[in-house]
Formats: C-alpha cells, structure tokens, sequence
C-alpha cells in the first residue's frame, strides 16, 4: 500500500488543499439562486415596474428526494456563498483524487 509520502507531488497537493478545505467550517450542497418576485403590498413599485421587483437569494437542495428552495437572509448571504463554494471545490479535488487513484487500479501500480 502507499503511502502519502510515496505519492507523487501533484497528488499530495490535492490531498493537502482538500484537507485544509476539510479544516475550515461548512460545507453545503446545493445550488444559489437569486430569484425577482413582487411582494405582497399593492401599493409597492415591485407591482407596476418588473425592473423593480424584490430580489433575493436561495438555496436549491435535494432532501429526501424533494427538491426544496430555502430563502437565505440577507445577513446569512456571504457566509452561505463561501460554504457553497467550499462544498464545490472539495467536490472537485475528491473527482481529481478519483481519476489518480483509477490510473493507477488500471495500472495496477501501488
């Protein structure tokens, strides 16, 4: 078996980007959407100009095979953004870390 130390330089990069993605907290899967709506009182601008309608950000997740839209405050934006990023990028080094380690099964390399 090999270990970290026997692999390549490029893998152990992305075995150390994922780990010090692993370390910060939160991680979310989904996807932001910024959705326009007109809100509730008659009387708002939202009602008579579309350029002017509400705009605000929201989580589109799968649960228990139901995709749900959750509404993310305005305070919670930033910190929901960055856990939603974070989510992709460890995603993205586990998919590389993958392809390395299938190379190498096909190669049948330690």
């Amino acid at each position: 078996m090999t270990t970290r130390s026997q692999l390549p330089d490029s893998e152990r990069l992305l075995y150390s980007k994922l780990r010090k993605l692993l370390n910060e907290p939160g991680l979310l899967r989904g996807n932001l959407v910024q959705m326009r709506r007109t809100c509730g009182k008659k009387s708002c601008r939202c009602h008579t100009d579309p350029e002017s309608k509400h705009v605000s950000l929201y989580l589109g997740v799968s649960i228990d095979g139901k995709h749900k839209m959750i509404y993310i405050p305005a305070d919670w934006e930033e910190r929901v953004k960055v856990w939603v990023e974070r989510y992709s990028q460890a995603r993205t080094l586990l998919q590389e870390i993958s392809a390395a380690n299938l190379k190498r099964l096909q190669n049948r390399k330690d």
